[in-house]
């Protein structure tokens, strides 16, 4: 028998166990302990580097982004317009986070479902001192006292405080006025193109391919154009409304034109979605002739304006 056992569970062994039997379970078990212990300390190491990491971090050190670059913080206006959203979607049931933007939170009476915003984003910034005024207009959904739904725009001017990644809202957001909409603009062109005419087709043979991913792109544009598609592509068809050129072509000319010659176009059309409902798009369009026929060159900037 092993001559010192200590331990209540070491005696409770010596009296299960024939004395021939005691000292390979305790070689067994040491393995074992031994060998657990091991494990523990590997598992451990990576734990333990990790919490003196972040023990030795310096205080108000940026966070890194791997390979050592310093992440970018949150800027004041994208969190104002998140704090504008929160706000608008706030009810008596659901806070929407509001208290995340504004500490001090509010008493929202407003029922689920009568205020939705849609979409938002920031139209002017005025920073001074760690504080910004920030603009941001909001596209809502609202329950009309008929029951149907109804969109307008909002802005509101919000108050932040704060540094670099730490803001806070000083006050509720305010509404103010929105920026004010201009007259319509007058545009240079003039021309109605024929429907069915060449440039038309080709008009035509472009957007089915480039907006309803129907048929080959490369055959409507020009040797080197850059038009990537939108993916995936926003409808299933498309329709001709009305053609308008910058230029003028006297009867027949538009069909045997020069190579190289140029004309500017004001596409009207539909794109018809997969439930068949139809969403209206304009296209500026520059085309030139080559080999007898008319490619798109280009998607212009901008529609070109009267005087032009």
């Amino acid at each position: 028998m092993v001559g010192k056992i200590r331990g209540r569970s070491g005696n409770l062994l010596v009296k299960l166990l024939p004395d021939a039997d005691v000292e390979p379970v305790f070689r067994g078990a040491s393995r074992r302990g031994g060998r657990l212990l091991a494990w523990l300390a590997v598992l451990a190491g990576p734990l333990l580097t990790v919490a003196g990491l972040v023990v030795l971090q310096p205080a108000g050190a940026p966070p890194m982004r791997d390979g050592g670059a310093s992440a970018p913080s949150a800027s004041p206006e994208g969190w104002a317009e998140m704090y504008v959203r929160s706000w608008l979607s706030a009810t008596r049931d659901d806070s929407a986070g509001l208290e995340t933007f504004y500490p001090a939170g509010a008493t929202i009476q407003r029922a689920p479902g009568t205020q939705v915003p849609i979409d938002t984003a920031v139209i002017s910034t005025v920073s001074e001192a760690g504080s910004w005024s920030v603009v941001v207009i909001a596209d809502v959904l609202r329950l009309q006292p008929d029951g149907k739904r109804k969109a307008s725009l909002l802005c509101t001017q919000v108050a932040v405080t704060g540094a670099a990644g730490a803001y806070v809202a000083t006050a509720l957001p305010a509404p103010v006025a929105c920026p004010s909409t201009g007259g319509a603009v007058e545009l240079a062109y003039d021309e109605v193109a024929d429907p069915t005419g060449p440039i038309a087709q080709s008009v035509s043979g472009f957007l089915v391919a480039y907006l309803a991913g129907q048929g080959q792109l490369d055959r409507f544009i020009s040797p080197g154009a850059s038009l990537a598609p939108p993916t995936p592509a926003p409808f299933a068809g498309m329709r001709l409304n009305e053609l308008r050129t910058h230029e003028k072509f006297e009867p027949g000319q538009a069909a045997r034109p020069p190579d190289g010659t140029v004309v500017h176009t004001l596409v009207h059309a539909w794109g018809v979605d997969a439930a068949g409902q139809t969403t209206p798009v304009d296209y500026p369009l520059a085309l030139v002739a080559r080999a007898g026929r008319w490619e798109i060159s280009r998607i212009d900037p901008a529609p070109l304006p009267a005087g032009h």
